[in-house]
């Protein structure tokens, strides 16, 4: 069930369904039926309230909504890795073992990521060691 509401927008009036639970929530929040009429028109784009216009252009001139970046528009530096000398000496003697020898049949070995995956076949099937470091633990 919903009330009909008429109003003048721009010298024409114009009629909306405005939902029972629109009002109850009202009722509930405090505010009086024209209040909970008038929020609802401004919150649905019927009517334009200027307190709300106003704040709405101030704060997108201060910059909200830009996700805590200084100018707006900048985008966030992808992070720099040092190179971890240890772990591709690992995977390097890893991958050089692997190629030598000839268990297995071990065939087509690939240092797909220098630092952390090996990937080589056997027969028909594909496999990939990955290598990785863990953090120290906390204290």
């Amino acid at each position: 069930m919903s009330v009909k509401y008429t109003f003048e927008v721009d010298g024409a009036s114009k009629t909306v369904n405005i939902p029972d639970e629109v009002l109850v929530q009202g009722r509930k929040e405090g505010l009086n039926t024209q209040e909970t009429i008038e929020r609802y028109l401004s919150d649905e784009g019927y009517i334009v309230d200027p307190t709300v216009e106003a704040l709405t252009t101030k704060a997108k001139s201060n910059g909200v909504n830009t996700a805590g970046r200084a100018e707006g528009n900048k985008k966030r530096k992808a992070p720099t890795r040092k190179p971890d000398y240890t772990k591709r000496a690992i995977v390097e003697t890893l991958a050089e073992f692997l190629g030598e020898t000839d268990v297995a049949d071990i065939q087509n070995v690939q240092v797909t990521n220098i630092e952390r995956v090996i990937a080589f076949s056997i027969g028909d099937d594909n496999y990939e060691l990955t290598l990785s470091k863990k953090r120290k633990p906390k204290v």
